[in-house]
């Protein structure tokens, strides 16, 4: 029986402003100073602190996703990430410029990479000029794609587009951008560069996420829409602004989407003014969710929990916290939910209710105005908790700009997730393409944990074999009591065995 494989390290407490020059630096070492990590890992992928790496245990195919916060000392300069397995060359770059006075900024670096057993993911990052921080909400995500059907293209050479016409960015004809053979992988899904399309190959539930990373020329500042479409049809629409001083901008596009076979996924770009392009790190990932009925172990399992909605118009404006996804916030609110299973959307609190115990990844993308410089604070709950919090720039000069966070939760039944966001005191909207996307991401809710002491000698020599504690915590399972007769001595007591497995005609299974 196989077991999902993740990974979720969270910067829960700000580097010093100074701890990456510009020599590249791991961004997840617990020794740059005053950071703190939070992590939670499969058991078959190993997080050395020390060293800012991810052993993998098991061979596979990842979807790995830094989200990462990040500020400059002094200066204006760009964020260089790069992706590198064991000691080899970079398998994934990409580019972000943070001005001194517009950070910090977010920015989401993410693609899909097979590793073979031990191979070690190092991520790096490395400033142009001067020094740069990690700042707190910075996240990586890790997450096994187990259904075979997948694609992941990121630009390697930057287009150099000029045109005001809505044109895709990543069509690699004339003036569009280039893809490395190392910066693609594809299974099932067919990406055609010719016409910046993705092809899946059957229908199904589809997770979806293009990190943009927009480039502009001369003396561009001008607002940039960007569209995601299955053919003809509207997915999902965005709006950006980025200048000329402060390009690359980096916004991202997250959700789950139901398609049918040989849909075509394109996105376009769409400039009021000078001219726009995809830069170096803008990267198209498609998978399809794991709905094989007989491999119902792995990660993203068959009607595994998760919903998928997105703002499709513009909020009053506040300066006080608010949930984006509360309709008391707009005028006329219009929520649209691409996906929807066993999660509950509650308009009126603005909250999503979880229907099934389970580990659950959540990725929220927000666009938003403001009426001056400042900080905006967002923060993710479980129940009112603060589970996640982060504190990044938005700038008057070229808003609306996308701020984005994400990290895995442990969930019962019934509890509510939220996400709020706040300012400093300056006014604040939220924007059409604001979004949310849940999943559960292991199909055992809770999994194997070192049992107690079998016997009870301080009170009467009892031996709890059938004790929670001692026989449920053996086992990987959804219930907080498994059946007793797994406590009786036989195949079935033995960890990971199954009637299937242990009852086969003509053949010992003894081991």
């Amino acid at each position: 029986m196989s077991k999902p494989s993740y990974a979720n390290i969270v910067c829960r407490t700000s580097s010093a402003n100074n701890v990456v020059g510009t020599s590249a630096e791991p961004i997840f070492d617990s020794d740059h100073a005053s950071v703190v990590f939070s992590s939670d890992t499969s058991d078959d992928i190993v997080y050395t602190s020390g060293d800012g790496t991810l052993t993998f245990k098991k061979a596979g195919t990842y979807h790995i996703v830094a989200n990462l916060v990040t500020g400059s000392d002094t200066g204006d300069n760009t964020h260089t990430v790069t992706f590198n397995l064991n000691s080899d060359s970079a398998i994934y770059t990409g580019v972000n410029a943070v001005g001194a006075n517009f950070d910090p900024i977010t920015h989401t670096h993410q693609r899909i990479i097979t590793v073979s057993a031990n191979d070690v993911l190092h991520i790096k990052i490395v400033a142009s000029a001067n020094t740069i921080g990690i700042v707190a909400g910075t996240s990586l995500i890790v997450n096994r794609v187990t259904s075979g059907v997948f694609a992941s293209s990121t630009v390697t050479t930057a287009g150099s587009n000029n045109t005001t016409a809505e044109f895709n960015p990543l069509d690699t004809d004339g003036d569009g951008p280039a893809f490395a053979s190392a910066g693609k992988i594809a299974s099932g899904v067919t990406f055609t560069e010719n016409a910046g399309s993705m092809t899946v190959p059957s229908a199904g539930r589809y997770f979806i996420m293009i990190s943009n990373f927009v480039g502009v020329g001369g003396s561009t500042n001008s607002n940039v829409t960007m569209h995601l479409k299955s053919g003809s049809d509207e997915i999902y629409t965005a709006t950006t602004r980025p200048h000329n001083t402060t390009d690359p901008t980096e916004s991202t596009i997250c959700v789950i989407e139901d398609l049918a076979a040989d849909a075509a996924l394109t996105i376009t770009y769409d400039i009021g003014s000078g001219n726009c392009f995809a830069d170096v790190g803008t990267t198209f990932t498609i998978y399809k969710l794991n709905e094989d009925v007989n491999n119902l172990n792995e990660t993203l399992d068959v009607n595994s929990a998760s919903i998928s909605i997105l703002n499709n118009t513009e909020s009053t404006t506040t300066a006080v916290e608010v949930p984006p996804f509360d309709e008391d916030g707009y005028g006329t609110a219009d929520f649209i939910t691409r996906y929807s299973n066993n999660i509950t959307h509650n308009a009126g609190d603005g909250d999503f209710t979880i229907g099934a115990k389970g580990k659950y990844w959540i990725f929220y993308s927000g666009y938003n105005i403001i009426g001056g410089d400042d900080d905006l604070v967002t923060k993710i709950k479980r129940n009112g908790e603060v589970i996640l919090e982060g504190s990044a720039k938005i700038d008057s000069l070229d808003d609306p700009q996308n701020r984005t966070y994400t990290t895995v939760i442990d969930c019962d039944a019934g509890d509510k997730l939220q996400v709020t966001i706040d300012s400093d005191g300056n006014n604040i909207r939220i924007e059409p393409g604001t979004s949310l996307v849940i999943v559960r991401l292991s199909d055992w809710a809770i999994g194997q944990t070192t049992p107690t002491e079998l016997v009870n000698i301080s009170e009467n020599y009892r031996i709890d074999s059938f004790a929670t504690e001692q026989l449920s915590a053996q086992h990987n399972r959804h219930a907080d009591q498994v059946p007793f007769v797994l406590a009786t001595p036989g195949p079935l007591s033995l960890r990971q065995r199954n009637l299937a497995a242990t009852i086969t005609a003509g053949t010992s299974n003894e081991s």
